[in-house]
C-alpha cells in the first residue's frame, strides 16, 4: 500500500571534513515540494547546479557513492541516503559548499538525528512503490547481489565474509519497515582493514579519515583504537551502504535483497539493472 510522500518540517544542516576529501563542508538540508525527490545543489560552484538522486546519475568513484551531472560532483552520499530513506523523508534539498558530504563519526547516526531534530510533514503526493516481476541478479568481484519479488516491504540480507584474511563472516538481516535503522544499523560505522589502510591512502582515498571515524580492523575484528558498537558492526554498516545505494531508485522497493561479499559499485550496477527491469515492467 502505498504512503504519503514526506519531507522535512524545518531546515538542518551538518558541518565537517569529507572522509575522502578531507575538505571542510557545510550540508544544510531544506524541505522540497512532492516529487522533488533528493536533489544536492553545490553552492560553492558557478551557477549552483544540481545534482538529483536517481541511478543515471552514478558516477565511477572507488569505495563510495558519487553523483554526477556534467561538472558537478557529489561524493559519499551513501549514510545520508540511507538515513533519508529510513526515516522515510523523501522530498529535500542538500545544499553542499563543498564536493563530499561531511563524514562526521563514520556513521549514519548523525544524519538520523538531524532528521528528527527536523521532523518531518506529510504531503499530498503518494510514494512510488517499486514491485519486481522476477529475480535480478548479479555476480561481482566475488560477491553477489539477488533481488527477489516480494508483496510489501523492503527486506535485506547481508554477509560479509573475509575468510581470505583469516575472518569468519558475518551475517546481518534487517526488514523496512520492521527493523529500527537508528539503533540497529545507523550507528555502524565506516572501516578499514589494517592491512589495507597504508594503500588506501596511497592512492588518494581517506584523506579525512580518523580514529573517530573509521574503524581500523586488526585481526580477529579486533578495532586497532577503541572497542565495536556491535560485535557484527562490520556487517551492519555494509547493509547501510547498501540500503544507502539502494535510495537511489527514489522510490520504496518491494523486495528481499540478498547479497553476499558486496560493496559500491556492485550495489550500482544492481541499482542500474532494477531500474532497467521496472522501467521496462511500467512500459510494458
Amino acid at each position: 500500500m502505498s504512503r504519503s510522500q514526506r519531507t522535512l518540517a524545518a531546515p538542518a544542516e551538518l558541518s565537517g571534513p569529507g572522509l575522502h576529501e578531507g575538505r571542510l563542508v557545510t550540508a544544510r538540508l531544506s524541505p522540497a515540494p512532492a516529487g522533488t525527490g533528493v536533489v544536492f545543489r553545490r553552492t560553492d560552484l558557478a551557477g549552483a547546479p544540481e545534482v538529483r538522486v536517481a541511478p543515471d546519475s552514478l558516477g565511477e568513484a572507488a569505495r563510495r557513492t558519487q553523483l554526477v551531472h556534467g561538472s558537478a560532483e557529489v561524493h559519499t552520499v551513501e549514510h545520508l541516503l540511507a538515513a533519508l530513506l529510513a526515516a522515510p523523508v523523501d522530498n529535500v534539498l542538500v545544499e553542499l559548499d563543498g564536493p563530499e558530504l561531511p563524514g562526521l563519526d563514520g556513521s549514519a547516526l548523525p544524519w538520523v538525528q538531524l532528521l528528527q531534530r527536523a521532523g518531518a510533514v506529510e504531503q499530498s503526493a503518494l510514494r512510488r512503490i517499486l514491485r519486481l516481476s522476477r529475480v535480478v541478479s548479479l555476480a561481482w568481484g566475488g560477491g553477489s547481489l539477488r533481488a527477489e519479488p516480494a508483496e510489501s516491504g523492503l527486506e535485506l540480507d547481508y554477509t560479509l565474509d573475509y575468510s581470505a584474511q583469516g575472518l569468519p563472516p558475518q551475517r546481518v538481516q534487517a526488514r523496512f519497515p520492521g527493523t529500527d535503522f537508528a539503533a540497529e544499523l545507523a550507528p555502524a560505522r565506516t572501516f578499514v582493514l589494517a592491512a589495507e589502510a597504508r594503500e588506501l591512502q596511497a592512492a588518494g582515498l581517506g584523506r579525512g579519515a580518523t580514529i573517530e571515524n573509521t574503524v581500523v580492523l586488526e585481526p580477529g575484528y579486533r578495532p586497532s583504537h577503541g572497542s565495536l558498537r556491535f560485535p557484527d558492526e562490520p556487517a551492519r554498516h555494509k547493509m547501510l551502504d547498501l540500503l544507502g545505494d539502494l535510495a537511489l531508485l527514489g522510490a520504496d522497493l518491494a523486495a528481499r535483497v540478498v547479497a553476499v561479499k558486496s560493496g559500491h559499485r556492485a550495489h550500482h550496477e544492481l541499482v542500474r539493472k532494477l531500474a532497467a527491469e521496472l522501467a521496462g515492467d511500467e512500459a510494458a
